[in-house]
């Protein structure tokens, strides 16, 4: 397991500091979908937030591709598949 991951799970101090660190973040997100840049630019506000939702869709990608290369390597190595292909 992560170290990350188990302290994530045992320390309940470490999670609210992890939660309280979001809220910039949320508000971030908020101040832009109340249009709070809208006297400045709205392309701003459109880039920023898309921005932020490419960061969330990569991330989300990465994770699912991340689980998808475990589970090639473990069948390889337990010898229940064919082997990686190199790419």
């Amino acid at each position: 397991m992560n170290p990350l991951t188990r302290l994530f799970r045992r320390s309940r101090a470490f999670r609210l500091a992890f939660y309280a660190s979001m809220a910039p973040l949320w508000a971030l997100i908020i101040f832009i979908s109340f249009d709070s840049f809208g006297a400045y630019s709205k392309v701003g506000d459109i880039t920023l937030l898309l921005l932020i939702m490419l960061f969330a869709l990569w991330a989300w990608w990465y994770g699912e591709d991340r689980d998808r290369r475990r589970t090639v390597k473990a069948k390889h190595a337990n010898g229940n598949g064919r082997p990686p292909t190199a790419a």
